[in-house]
């Protein structure tokens, strides 16, 4: 049966246009004032004057996408809250790169990433993670601007098209006129939308419930249980595997991914940088905390009557609950389902035009510079460069939406691809910055080797592990299905087609045809999504860094490594080496100056004594 579709009014679809023409103000604004997006540095990197509050807010704003927004809520109302311990994680991640990786990007006076590559490893190194960033990011934005349209559109009367062309076309313009202050400050009123809109669903839900009623229900349905301890690869989520993945996304998100790493740039020095970053961290774990108690009051209010097993059939998949929540809940009152809507999409633009200017970064300082440069071009033309190609990638981002409407597995293969990708980018950066050993081609070596086995356990995973089991789900309070209790849901139901929850969730596809048994599975397909990130990484930094020491042993070469393109924390280690070399010399230095002595004195005595004996 067709998903039920409440209307959208009049004040509704206004809040949704003032959204769209502030954010295109906003680039109207930065067009025309300063510097007036004169050259490279102003337009990708807002002349690095920015002021830390706009930057914190960019972090958390470009780091949790709509798929974060709809998807973390489906995740709690099936599989309980053991996500929220992902903020654990975070936080671990954030400070590790705040010391080993931001200071090295500072140092350098990097414009991307990606330069440090060319100078820690060669233009090989540099080229290849650049075009995998264009790959991952072209396909990335595709997906992260469709999928809240296809989710609001299931369950709203609201466009999917319409959606998309109207947020597409916005995002462009403001990014191309803009640059990246537009981006940073349109970003400061996204992320605002973004918490207004859940307050709002959340205050709804507990005049609804009630607080105390919300937290007895979650408890009683095992929403609310503590992730294992236990060392089972294969168990969806322990305690192990949530605090390793968070710690290995954000650092793969703030320490190897030119989206972050740029708006970490565009401040005046590291401290301010540093600043900025641990602001935004309670900024996005509050907001992840609260998406995560949203899937929990949509569970306390769905608790007997769940919307995607019931006999009507009002939803079709896990990430229409929080639009169907929304609507059903909020279409009473004028204007909010509007603003939680503009919350969604705020989350959508935010990311979007975030991908948008790090791809035009990229694509200039990475891929065209040395072909711009040889043409003796001006910096103000090479800002009207940076803007066409902005320009480009905002309606290729469009464009590409329509490819991902017509091959649905498109959707769950670029977020696998997102996800896989990753960790082995990162790694590259981590053998740069903390071996002196590593060298371009074990880099490369490991790179390639790195995705190639995360590619194949993803696929692998995806075509083949059975789907996860869910937590229990009733239909008592149904009133068609008055006479069906929860025993018939016992936690193994395999429930209509699940798109991917958020960032963290990339690298799995659930099957509701599966027909192999558990013993007939590849091990490696038996684990959890949770270590596919990991996985990656960690094959990244073994492969390279031993292919590295063949390489070297067979040449017969160390790579010269220059001290500011390593990590502090290397330096730190090697300076205390340096310290306690310094100290033994200083100690067993006139000892063995008065060993020399002795020696010397005592072969005088000797020659003297032979001459005697000869005369």
């Amino acid at each position: 049966m067709e998903a039920e579709r409440a209307l959208l009014g009049l004040v509704d679809y206004i809040i949704f246009a003032c959204m769209l023409m502030v954010s295109a103000g906003i680039g109207v604004y930065f067009r025309f004032s300063g510097g007036k997006q004169k050259t490279t540095d102003e337009y990708l990197l807002a002349g690095k004057d920015m002021s830390i509050l706009p930057v914190a807010f960019s972090l958390m704003a470009s780091f949790l996408s709509a798929i974060t927004v709809i998807g973390v809520p489906a995740e709690m109302y099936r599989f309980g809250i053991h996500l929220a311990y992902l903020n654990i994680g975070y936080i671990v991640g954030m400070v590790v790169t705040a010391y080993v990786s931001l200071p090295v990007f500072f140092e350098l006076n990097a414009s991307t990433a990606y330069e440090y590559l060319d100078k820690r490893f060669g233009k090989f190194a540099r080229t290849l993670t650049s075009i995998v960033f264009v790959f991952q990011m072209i396909l990335y934005m595709s997906v992260v601007l469709y999928a809240p349209a296809l989710a609001l559109s299931a369950v709203t009367n609201l466009s999917t098209w319409v959606s998309v062309i109207s947020i597409g076309v916005v995002c462009t313009f403001y990014c191309t006129l803009g640059g990246m202050k537009a981006v940073l400050w349109t970003d400061v009123f996204q992320a605002l939308l973004m918490f207004l809109g859940i307050f709002a669903v959340l205050i709804k839900g507990f005049l609804d419930v009630g607080i105390s009623d919300v937290y007895n229900i979650a408890l009683e349905g095992g929403r609310l249980d503590f992730p294992g301890f236990e060392w089972n690869l294969t168990q969806r989520y322990s305690i192990w595997n949530i605090m390793i993945q968070g710690v290995v996304l954000s650092m793969i998100s703030f320490g190897g991914n030119q989206v972050q790493i740029q708006r970490l740039l565009t401040v005046k020095n590291i401290s301010r940088s540093r600043l900025s970053l641990y602001v935004s961290i309670p900024m996005g774990c509050s907001f992840h905390l609260l998406n995560c108690l949203v899937g929990i009051v949509i569970y306390a209010c769905y608790a007997t009557c769940d919307p995607m097993t019931r006999e009507d059939n009002p939803i079709s998949s896990a990430d229409q609950l929080l639009p169907y929540y929304m609507m059903s809940t909020l279409s009473a009152y004028p204007g909010l389902p509007g603003l939680c809507i503009c919350g969604v999409f705020s989350a959508s633009l935010s990311t979007v035009s975030s991908a948008v200017n790090s791809l035009t970064a990229v694509t200039m300082q990475d891929l065209l510079k040395p072909f711009l440069v040889s043409r003796g071009l001006s910096q103000k033309k090479m800002a009207f460069s940076a803007k066409a190609i902005t320009l480009f990638y905002g309606f290729l981002c469009i464009v590409l939406t329509f490819v991902v409407a017509s091959f649905g597995n498109l959707v769950q293969a670029s977020l696998t691809v997102f996800g896989m990708l990753g960790g082995p980018v990162l790694s590259v950066f981590l053998l740069g910055m903390l071996t002196t050993r590593a060298n371009e081609k074990g880099a490369v070596i490991g790179l390639l080797s790195a995705i190639s086995i995360a590619a194949w356990i993803s696929f692998g995973a995806s075509a083949n592990a059975p789907p996860p089991k869910f937590l229990p789900v009733s239909l008592d309070g149904c009133p068609a299905n008055a006479s069906l209790t929860s025993s018939l849901l016992n936690g193994t139901m395999t429930l209509p087609l699940i798109s991917r929850p958020d960032s963290s969730m990339l690298n799995e596809t659930l099957t509701s045809d599966f027909e192999a048994t558990a013993e007939e599975i590849f091990p490696l397909y038996k684990l959890s999504y949770m270590w596919f990130a990991p996985i990656g990484l960690g094959v990244g930094l073994i492969v390279g860094y031993v292919a590295s020491i063949i390489i070297n042993l067979i040449s017969g070469e160390t790579p010269y490594v220059q001290e500011e393109l390593l990590s502090p924390l290397i330096k730190y280690f090697m300076d205390k080496k340096t310290d306690k070399k310094e100290k033994k010399m200083k100690i067993t230095g006139p000892l063995e100056l008065e060993s020399v002595k002795k020696k010397a004195t005592n072969g005088v005595t000797a020659i003297k004594s032979k001459e005697k004996e000869r005369f």
